[in-house]
């Protein structure tokens, strides 16, 4: 048995798509006890199968192996740039994921959660909110060519998201000053503000490079979370 260097994109997007739909099948399932432990059985032989290949770490949103490639701010494409990310990698099964696209310098994207992603009762969690705001203002960073890690995050819900319907997300950089970004971002059912988000995000001295390259929880920036 072997592995190869990385796993084929395609097959491995092919195989993350199918667990998605299998993830949210069952987060709303009633299917009979019979068809459950058979999918039970199945996914656990399948699961011992992958075991062997897990790849050990350390992990990023942008690769794998992280020392098989670097990440490059600036990038135009956040799916691209980051394949591995919980709210838009198409790499990783339990991102929904939400296409985020390219407006000028801003990045907009229109996305219906669905049920595994719940909280209040037919509403998106609030912490999933949080996290997805989390990653569209370091995403509206990144294509702008700015790195830096989430310093602070301001999330004001003005009213429920709803799941199955279209929301509307918007993010931008409202100003910048020295190593800090203000970056700052809505989601909207139609006309209605659901929730909005204001967060500050901060460069390590010397770059986003020299400080990947610094031992996990050496120096400045190990208790931040939202690494870009």
């Amino acid at each position: 048995m072997s592995a190869d260097p990385a796993p084929d994109p395609t097959a491995l997007a092919g195989a993350v798509d199918a667990t998605r739909r299998v993830i949210a099948h069952l987060r709303k399932t009633k299917a009979p006890a019979a068809l459950l432990h058979e999918a039970e059985v199945t996914l656990a032989a399948l699961a011992e199968r992958l075991a062997p290949f897990d790849h050990p770490g350390p992990y990023a949103q942008g690769v794998l192996d992280m020392g098989e490639g670097s990440m490059i701010p600036g990038a135009g494409d956040p799916a691209a740039f980051f394949p591995y990310s919980p709210v838009v990698g198409p790499l990783n099964p339990i991102a929904p994921p939400i296409d985020f696209v390219r407006d000028g310098d801003a990045l907009v994207a229109c996305h219906r959660f669905d049920a595994p992603w719940c909280g209040p009762p037919t509403a998106v969690h609030g912490g999933v909110i949080a996290l997805v705001f989390d990653e569209l203002l370091g995403c509206v960073n990144v294509v702008n060519g700015v790195g830096g890690f989430t310093g602070t995050l301001t999330i004001r819900y003005r009213s429920l998201t709803p799941i199955g319907e279209p929301i509307a997300m918007r993010g931008w950089i409202e100003r910048r000053d020295g190593r800090k970004t203000f970056t700052r971002g809505t989601m909207k059912l139609g006309e209605r503000l659901c929730a909005e988000a204001e967060g500050v995000f901060i460069a390590p001295a010397g770059g986003m490079f020299a400080h990947m390259q610094r031992e996990p929880g050496d120096g400045e920036g190990a208790a931040m979370g939202g690494k870009r």
